[in-house]
Formats: structure tokens, sequence, C-alpha cells
């Protein structure tokens, strides 16, 4: 009830089946905390060719648009626009490791509008969702 897990066992990199299987998780905590483990990492993610597809490791806020191909009617090509990410240090994910991103405190915690307009956040936050407007 406090987090969530998914967990990648067993994955093979496509044609490179030979280097072995990667098992790794990422764990969404209720508070906000989010956990990447690295159990088997059997090679250095430096080494992964990005050639078919970019390799990434980290977390970004994005949205998804889903156009008409040109080639299939009835299909859709997705797109991905990524708009903020904070990109983990590769070299640094190997077997038996892990990171751990912790949120920053938001207007969202606030349970009120006193709350909000009296918040000593570094920003300047003062919506108020009760009155629904800007104070």
């Amino acid at each position: 009830g406090t987090a969530f897990v998914v967990q990648w066992d067993k994955v093979y990199l496509q044609g490179k089946e030979d280097m072995g299987s990667f098992t790794f998780q990422a764990t969404l905590h209720s508070s906000g905390r989010i956990i990447f483990g690295y159990q088997e990492v059997p090679v250095p993610v430096l080494q992964i060719s990005a050639s078919q597809h970019p390799v990434k490791a980290g977390l970004s806020d994005a949205f998804m648009v889903l156009n008409p191909s040109p080639d299939v009617p009835e299909s859709r090509r997705r797109t991905i626009y990524e708009y903020h990410r904070v990109e983990l240090d590769t070299s640094r994910i190997c077997s038996r490791s892990a990171v751990e991103f912790t949120p920053l405190p938001t207007c969202l915690q606030h349970q009120s509008c006193e709350m909000c307009v009296t918040s000593e956040l570094t920003f300047n936050c003062s919506w108020c969702h009760v009155l629904q407007r800007y104070l």
C-alpha cells in the first residue's frame, strides 16, 4: 500500500544475448521517492550502442502525441516530447547498485490558501484552488 515496484527480469539486448541479461527495478513510493535498483548489469552502460535506440537512465517529464501514419492509415505513430530531464551518470550504474530520487517540496502539499501564500518555498506559490484565482 505504500510502494509500487516494477521489475525487469533477465532482459537481453537485441542481437547481443551473449553479453548476458539485465535485472533491475523501479520503486515508486507514496511519499514521492523513486528508487532504481540494479541487480544485474552484465556490461557497463557506456558500452551499450545507441545506434538503434538512445541509451538513457534517469527521469523525465514528457508527453506523447499520436499522429496518423502516412504509410498505414489505420495505425498511429507515437512521438514523445521531453521537456525536463534528470539524467544519471551511466558510468556509475553497475550490478548491485541503487539510485534514489527524493522529491522537492511543491505547492501541492499545502492544504489551504493560507499555507500556500505564507510558504517559505523558493518559488512564488500563490494559486488558491478554493477561490480558483491567483492571490
